[in-house]
């Protein structure tokens, strides 16, 4: 209301500045007439708001309706999907080497017949095994973040009206 007051003496004063009136006089009457102005437009804003109201009803003829949709809580839970067993095998292979041996061989010419002894020798493979390091693996666990898509139908309840018969029925949006 007081801002109607104000614009009417805001527009009281700019006719006393153009008619050349009393500036005191076009100020208070400007201030009434905005008053007036303020008061009648504050009246039919109540008309409005009464007319868009809903009617009132006895409180029996009143029935409500609640309408409901799901809604979707999404977690993620951690779920043991596989294990790895990761573990050392022996394998047994064949391997042939080729190793050169040196023997004595005797060799006898004839000649005097003494007997003689003379021991022969030869050399034998002799093979012994040892465990050797030629290689290494490293096991380690990474994360990996990907995105999932998921679909899921809700549910929505939606408000239906039918009309059975001669129903006077006013929608409102």
């Amino acid at each position: 209301m007081g801002i109607f007051m104000i614009i009417g003496a805001i527009i009281g004063g700019t006719v006393a500045f153009v008619f050349n009136v009393s500036i005191v006089l076009s100020l208070i009457i400007g201030a009434i007439a905005g008053l007036i102005i303020g008061y009648l437009f504050e009246m039919r804003a109540a008309s409005v708001k009464e007319t868009i109201s809903p009617p009132e009803q006895e409180p029996e003829q009143v029935q409500t309706m609640q309408l409901r949709e799901e809604q979707l809580d999404i977690n993620k839970v951690r779920v043991q999907t596989g294990e790895v067993k990761v573990y050392k095998e022996v394998v047994e292979e064949n391997k042939t080497f080729t190793v050169p041996i040196k023997r004595q061989e005797l060799v006898v010419e004839s000649g005097d017949e003494e007997v003689y002894r003379i021991p022969l020798k030869e050399e034998e493979v002799d093979i012994s095994k040892h465990p050797v390091k030629v290689n290494e693996v490293w096991i380690t666990k990474q994360q990996i973040e990907e995105m999932e898509q998921v679909k899921e139908m809700i549910k929505k309840e939606q408000a239906r009206v039918e009309i059975h018969g001669e129903a006077d029925v006013h929608e409102e949006k």
